[in-house]
């Protein structure tokens, strides 16, 4: 009996033993792994202390030059901005420039058919005032008329009488105006004289508006400038 007692104390201690001895080699291999891990660390180390600055330096300028592109992209935009705003001045200029070139054009043309057509010339007779009519009578003047021959009056043609002359009589009716005209442009000094058509139909028209209100009793009315011509 106290042979086997020895026995189991022996393999109990055995057993025990053996766990402890796994349990130191468990221990010493994780403190031999610690210890390789360190010494691995520390060239590992000294490479982060020396790339770490540098890469925090290049990571600030990457920010910056982000920054940059954003400032630059921004002014990109106001100078397209400009330029299409320019763009647009310059076509409305050009657009200007073709409208005043076509009115030039026009003028130049205007001016030239009035250099190429024959002179106007325009005679005021009388005053305009109120009560007054403006009758348009063409006038001409002969080198000399029959009558002028025979009374032996004669006078120098004007150069002017070459072309087309109109007098302009005010008037405050169709006989007064005949009477001005007439001594204004005599006949015995070779002056033909018509009235225009619109002149006369005018006068016509207020004789005749003035006789109806005569009849009807009423006042005449209140004489027009006529547009003859």
């Amino acid at each position: 009996m106290v042979r086997a007692g020895r026995g189991a104390l022996r393999a109990a201690a055995g057993a025990i033993g053996g766990k402890a001895r796994e349990r130191m080699s468990n221990t010493t291999l994780l403190l031999i792994a610690i210890g390789a891990i360190m010494l691995a660390a520390l060239p590992l180390a000294a490479i982060m202390k020396d790339f770490l600055p540098g890469f925090m330096e290049r990571s600030a300028g990457l920010d910056q030059l982000e920054n940059r592109i954003y400032v630059l992209h921004s002014e990109a935009h106001d100078l397209q901005d400009r330029v299409n705003a320019l763009v647009a001045r310059r076509n409305q200029v050009s657009s200007e420039k073709h409208r005043v070139d076509s009115d030039i054009r026009k003028m130049e043309k205007t001016i030239t058919d009035l250099a190429d057509q024959p002179p106007l010339f325009v005679h005021e007779v009388g005053e305009p005032s109120a009560g007054t009519t403006p009758f348009l009578v063409n006038i001409q003047q002969e080198k000399a008329s029959a009558q002028a021959r025979l009374s032996g009056d004669r006078a120098a043609v004007n150069p002017i009488w070459r072309y087309t002359n109109v007098a302009e009589v005010w008037a405050g009716s169709y006989e007064e105006a005949k009477q001005l005209v007439e001594t204004a442009f005599p006949f015995k000094l070779g002056f033909q004289k018509s009235f225009q058509k619109q002149a006369v139909a005018a006068e016509k028209a207020q004789a005749d508006a003035k006789a109806k209100a005569a009849a009807a009793g009423a006042p005449p009315p209140a004489r027009k400038k006529a547009a003859a011509g």
